[in-house]
């Protein structure tokens, strides 16, 4: 009984917030966008190693602008996903937590903006530092909110019975993505010799409970 009501209760917030649905969806589309464009814009590079160098290596240099717009669009994307992912989970988050996890889950998404807009350390930029210490705040920001907001919004969803394991799933995905951000500091020579192959790993796992939230409410 309590679970029929449940559902007819999220299903009554669902027609109230006719924009739900598609903007779940929008951060599947950012996920899916930004990881095939970092890919094949770093196969076309020539000399570009995808294993021992970073990502954000693609946003200066020739045809820097690809990588720097599409993190815009997927920063912009990834907002709207948050926005849609509060309305779904109305019913189902603490008003206090399902707060806290959209603010850093909206900080995940302005980051990934700031980071277009700034680029890594690039020599022929007047204000490259500036810029270089700005893309890191921007991307140390992104993660560190989404890491925070996976374990409050999955301390609280395991709590429900239908989505107890979807809670765990993303308390976990909080933990390894807080592993591979730390794994380079902590060693080094791993860091050196393999630190695009980590932090493609990194993007791609964390990307990943957006593409499964997003399709998740929208088949609901």
């Amino acid at each position: 009984m309590i679970t029929q009501m449940r559902i007819q209760s999220e299903a009554a917030t669902r027609r109230r917030n006719p924009c739900m649905r598609p903007f779940t969806l929008a951060g599947v589309t950012g996920s899916v966008l930004f990881v095939l464009v970092f890919t094949v814009d770093g196969f076309l590079r020539p000399g570009y190693s995808p294993i021992h160098q970073v990502i954000s290596d693609l946003g200066i240099g020739q045809n820097g602008w690809i990588l720097n717009t599409v993190l815009v669009i997927f920063g912009l994307l990834f907002m709207l996903f948050t926005i849609g992912f509060f309305q779904a989970m109305r019913t189902l988050v603490s008003k206090r937590r399902l707060l806290a996890g959209t603010l850093l889950l909206l900080l995940t998404g302005a980051g990934a903006v700031n980071d277009g807009f700034f680029t890594e350390y690039n020599p022929v930029d007047p204000a490259a530092s500036l810029h270089d210490t700005l893309h890191n705040i921007g991307f140390f920001v992104a993660f560190g909110a989404l890491i925070i907001a996976l374990f409050i919004i999955g301390l609280q969803l395991r709590m429900q019975r239908t989505w107890r394991g979807y809670g765990w799933y993303s308390i976990i995905t909080s933990a390894v993505t807080l592993l591979l951000m730390l794994l380079p500091y902590a060693f080094s020579s791993y860091g050196a010799q393999f630190e695009g192959l980590n932090e493609r790993i990194l993007l791609i796992e964390a990307f990943v409970w957006q593409i499964v939230t997003g399709c998740r409410l929208f088949a609901l």
